[in-house]
């Protein structure tokens, strides 16, 4: 009587295995390289900021804004009397760091709103002449992809 030794695997199980292990690391290195997600949340996210300095410019005296670094890498809500930042809603610092979340935005951006919502371009909102003259375009960034947000001129919607 022969006794037979069935140790080791045959080599449909090894080349299945490989495949397999090929299918999950695919998966794997395209869900870690991938910060879209990211991206589309902190567009939304900035959008709610433009929209709430909007909103605070039409509820009271003093007009606000949203002001960028000159790197692009941080951003702060702002209230034009006294050029003074204000902390978002929820918010511990006076800035939005988008480098700690692998994004920029447009360097040293300005947009504020005047008492009727209508957005400007810099900080003299006093001068007539500064009303945003066409649609304006904010461009959020990674290292791989780009999202745009548009401010309408005389409405100041943002989509």
């Amino acid at each position: 009587m022969s006794i037979k030794n069935n140790s080791g695997f045959t080599i449909i199980e090894v080349i299945t295995i490989l495949i397999v292990m090929g299918i999950i690391t695919a998966f794997a290195v395209g869900r870690v390289a991938d910060n879209k997600p990211e991206l589309i949340a902190q567009k939304e996210v900035l959008k709610v900021h433009l929209r709430y300095a909007q909103s605070r410019s039409m509820n009271s005296n003093d007009n606000y804004g949203i002001e960028s670094d000159a790197t692009g890498d941080t951003y702060w809500l702002f209230r034009l009397v006294g050029t003074n930042r204000v902390n978002f809603p929820g918010e511990q610092l006076d800035h939005i760091n988008l480098s700690a979340l692998g994004l920029s935005m447009d360097d040293n951006i300005i947009v504020c709103f005047n008492s009727k919502g209508v957005p400007y371009n810099d900080f003299d909102t006093d001068n007539a002449d500064n009303l945003q003259t066409e649609d304006r375009t904010l461009i959020l960034s990674s290292v791989s992809d780009s999202e745009s947000i548009i401010i309408t001129k005389n409405t100041g919607f943002i989509q």
